[in-house]
């Protein structure tokens, strides 16, 4: 009997997979805490985690693990490092929430664009007749954009970068990839400019899109100088990683008016708290980290993280899905 332990809960069309293997049983952690997973890491062979870290502290109470599989595809919350150096692959969902995360970045990146909030903001003025001169006036400086003829910087080409690629060439802009891991070439043929660092095209954007990996403590990509570097009354979002920016440096840049606005999913820390800055900021929008969850994706994430700990249990996992390949080589997986 092998032990699977769910770190977070995970959609109801996973949960039926599970038990559809009466060789496997589950260990589900709704709400973990650290120490919860410490003590259930110790008797699990499967570790099937969403958000929550997993270190080498927990990683060493699970003598038995012979997988970690990724309900998402960033591993940054994971030590692979460690699971590498004994073997044990880390599996991830593929595709599987990459048309849900590219359809909530042009979801930020229009609302941003458009300024909706400071819109919404105004559709609640007064009505008042002797105010509407007010209202006209503000309503005709809100300072939207059209995304049409503009040009959209994605930075990281991968399985969102390449979804949120084709969504902007319908809306007509003018899409241009940095990412130095893929070929131009093959970026040039499917429509598209490409430059190898982001920072060549930055002063010509008019919209960036972040959608690459993030390195676990590395320094923001994004930081003053980024900013400052943007084109002005340029837009961001951010559906990667809250880590990947400097939040300061982006509230500043949108209060001088520098940005004409924002969109993130994501966090340096989540729940950022009532009292974060971006709170105050009326080009600023924002979400929950909740891109993934439309209902289908989180269906399709679920089952995909469930077969992955199936399949390296029973010997045959997916390189494709792996995100350490290398230890695919290994005794016991066919790879």
């Amino acid at each position: 009997m092998s032990t699977i332990l769910l770190v977070g809960d995970i959609h109801a069309d996973g949960h039926a997979l599970l038990r559809s293997r009466s060789d496997c049983e589950t260990i589900l952690l709704a709400d973990p805490r650290p120490q919860d997973v410490l003590d259930a890491a110790r008797t699990a062979d499967a570790i099937i985690v969403r958000k929550l870290d997993l270190r080498a502290d927990v990683l060493e109470e699970a003598s038995r693990l012979k997988v970690v599989s990724r309900h998402g595809v960033g591993c940054d919350n994971i030590d692979v490092a460690w699971l590498s150096a004994r073997g044990i692959p880390v599996m991830v969902v593929g595709d599987a929430n990459a048309q849900s995360v590219a359809e909530h970045a042009m979801l930020l990146l229009l609302a941003a664009a458009r300024r909706l909030p400071a819109c919404m903001n105004l559709a609640a003025h007064s009505a008042d007749l002797d105010e509407r001169a007010e209202f006209l006036a503000q309503r005709n400086a809100v300072g939207t954009m059209e995304l049409a003829d503009r040009t959209l910087l994605i930075v990281g080409y991968g399985r969102i970068g390449r979804k949120v690629a084709k969504l902007a060439d319908a809306f007509a802009m003018r899409v241009v990839v940095a990412d130095p891991f893929v070929d131009a070439g093959d970026v040039r043929q499917a429509g598209f400019d490409h430059v190898a660092d982001f920072q060549e095209a930055l002063g010509a954007a008019d919209g960036v899109v972040l959608s690459l990996p993030a390195t676990a403590g590395g320094p923001p990509l994004f930081g003053q100088s980024q900013f400052a570097a943007m084109k002005k009354g340029a837009v961001l979002v951010n559906v990667a990683r809250g880590t990947l920016v400097d939040e300061d440096a982006l509230a500043d840049a949108l209060q001088t008016g520098h940005l004409r606005g924002a969109g993130t999913d994501v966090w340096t820390h989540l729940p950022p708290g009532p009292d974060h800055r971006f709170f105050g900021l009326p080009g600023m929008v924002m979400t929950p980290h909740c891109a993934a969850h439309a209902d289908a994706c989180l269906s399709r994430m679920a089952v995909t993280s469930v077969q992955n700990a199936f399949d390296v249990l029973d010997g045959k996992p997916q390189p494709g899905l792996c995100f350490n390949p290398e230890v695919l080589k290994g005794a016991g997986h066919r790879a």
